[in-house]
């Protein structure tokens, strides 16, 4: 006789692991079946997110551990420098293969896990989901999603995609300020955005990143620039390397039956960042007193803010169409803005007034730009 389980989640990265946590706090007794196609949690994972007042607290809701937290940061484009202090709220730094653990052992003794999975199929039969893999055949009554597998007509932005290769590196000399952090360090691109990211742990030691925003970055020439950059750290010791292309887009996803698409392709990473961690925290803190999923799947669809999708949308459009002006529309918004507004605005919780602060603090013809490009394509 076949196992029919009350839900399969295909996928222990890190926004599986949050809805699981959250999800299991009232459902504990169901049964839940986890397949992921890896073996083994990687080290090349880095997760941030803004914390402090009017957001959820990511650390004590997970009970995660930061690895770090910046209270200033910096941005800069040739010779010019903003240094901004965050005030009330923190820029904080989790380790992302302890984060996962962490996790994933938080749900283990309550939920089914098998490793070395790779899902091949999803269909329907007699309402029961069917899912094949490379080896098996399991059976569940609804399936949470979250591979990134995004279909054309699920797009509704502009396709810009962030490559990044970052390395954590210890060097003999003390060189880093390790009270603030660099979120951007542009570099001048006529037909890209790039910029160095710096995440520095102590005087010593820090994650060194390389990021590109393009349509179509080429990860082997960010290696190359980015073993370049390290050259002006030298001598150094590398620890680990971390490195991805992802989408950036205003993803709406197809609303299957008796499927909950989550992830990158459930539309939870932030369209003109990247981020996704403090996206996939907000939501599953907020699915935690839904109960059952299959009592209704409605209410646990991610459901992103339209004015944030307007904005990115045409944040996007102008990346794609004057890519020059990138670091110019980053540096305005840091330089104008209040921090709380900016920071709320930033990690999905905005209110009206910080939506009109940040409005007015946008290059104007340049976001007309964007606007009008948009409205033509």
């Amino acid at each position: 006789m076949k196992k029919i389980y009350d839900l399969i989640v295909i996928g222990a990265g890190l926004s599986s692991l949050m809805f699981l946590k959250q999800y299991l706090k009232k459902n504990n007794d169901q049964k839940i079946l986890l397949l992921e196609q890896k073996d083994s949690i990687n080290n090349d994972q880095t997760f941030c997110v803004w914390e402090g007042p009017g957001l959820p607290n990511v650390a004590d809701e997970f009970q995660l551990n930061p690895k770090k937290i910046w209270k200033k940061v910096v941005l800069n484009s040739l010779n010019y420098e903003i240094i901004r202090d965050t005030q009330l709220y923190s820029y904080v730094c989790f380790d992302g293969k302890e984060a996962l653990e962490s996790l994933s052992s938080s749900c283990n003794e309550k939920i089914t896990t098998i490793k070395n999975e790779k899902v091949s199929q999803i269909y329907s039969e007699d309402n029961i989901q069917v899912v094949t893999t490379n080896s098996n055949t399991h059976f569940g009554k609804f399936i949470v999603d979250s591979r990134n597998n995004i279909k054309q007509q699920e797009i509704k932005s502009p396709l810009i995609h962030q490559a990044f290769v970052g390395s954590e590196i210890e060097l003999t000399k003390e060189r880093f300020k390790p009270d603030e952090v660099t979120l951007m360090s542009f570099i001048k691109k006529k037909n890209q955005v790039e910029f160095i990211y710096v995440l520095p742990f102590t005087k010593k030691r820090a994650l060194v990143e390389t990021t590109v925003f393009s349509t179509q970055p080429e990860l082997k020439a960010i290696e190359k620039r980015h073993k370049e950059i390290l050259q002006t750290y030298q001598p150094y010791k590398e620890i680990r390397q971390e490195k991805a292309i992802i989408p950036m887009a205003v993803i709406s996803p197809l609303e299957e039956k008796r499927i909950l698409k989550i992830g990158i392709g459930g539309g939870m990473m932030r369209a003109s960042s990247g981020y996704s961690m403090r996206r996939v925290a907000n939501w599953a803190i907020s699915i935690g007193e839904f109960g059952q999923i299959e009592n209704n799947i409605s209410s646990f669809r991610y459901r992103s803010n339209k004015w944030l999708n307007y904005l990115d949308k045409i944040f996007l459009n102008v990346i794609l169409k004057y890519p020059e002006k990138g670091p110019y529309l980053f540096m305005m918004l840091f330089k104008r803005a209040k921090m709380p507004p900016l920071i709320r605005f930033l990690s999905d919780k905005p209110s009206g007034a910080d939506l009109i602060n940040i409005l007015l603090c946008m290059p104007t013809r340049l976001m007309l730009k964007g606007l009008i490009k948009k409205k033509n394509d």
